[in-house]
């Protein structure tokens, strides 16, 4: 009687002993786990990418969403003699960004928020005219009434969670001006 479960042993056994198995195993190892390790690390920079996207374009809405509600329209606005209040603009700026990026009125994530940590505000400034010309602390030129907000967040790893940690910590530089000509 045969030992037939034996069978399937003895033929990988065989592959190795070979040539022609031992170089598709070598191929293997050589070629395949470092193709598919990069194919995790490419989806895995994408996903990171798109929820930076996300949190950028929340972050520009936010600060146009301040310029908008701190200012009214009139001459001063043609002749680009604009002041924006500093304190009702970061108090704009903070309620839309919470409802933005799904979070509370403390700036903790509420559930499906991108966000798996409290959203930090690192840096808000406003310039309004006499502050420009100037270069904001991330070196760009603000020529126009402008927003400077840097925030800083942690997102969960969507791919390789146990080899670099389980989250990503997340900042968010943008100024946000009124340019208008008439």
């Amino acid at each position: 009687m045969s030992r037939w479960f034996t069978v399937p042993f003895r033929r990988s056994a065989s592959a190795v002993s070979n040539s022609r198995g031992f170089g598709s195993i070598l191929f293997a190892l050589l070629f395949l786990i470092p193709f598919f390790t990069f194919s995790f690390f490419i989806v895995e920079h994408t996903q990171l990418r798109l929820m930076h996207g996300m949190a950028d374009d929340a972050v520009v809405m936010s600060a146009l969403a301040a310029l908008k509600g701190t200012y009214s329209y009139g001459a001063d606005f043609a002749y680009e003699d604009i002041s924006i209040d500093p304190s009702d603009a970061y108090s704009t700026f903070r309620e839309y960004l919470s409802k933005n990026m799904k979070l509370d009125g403390s700036l903790n994530p509420l559930p499906g928020s991108i966000a798996v940590s409290p959203v930090e505000i690192l840096d808000f400034r406003v310039y309004n005219p006499g502050s420009y010309p100037a270069f904001c602390p991330g070196g760009v030129y603000i020529n126009a009434p402008s927003i400077h907000v840097v925030i800083s967040f942690q997102v969960d790893r969507p791919v390789l969670r146990g080899l670099f940690g389980e989250r990503v910590t997340m900042k968010v530089h943008r100024d946000v001006d009124i340019f208008c000509r008439f």
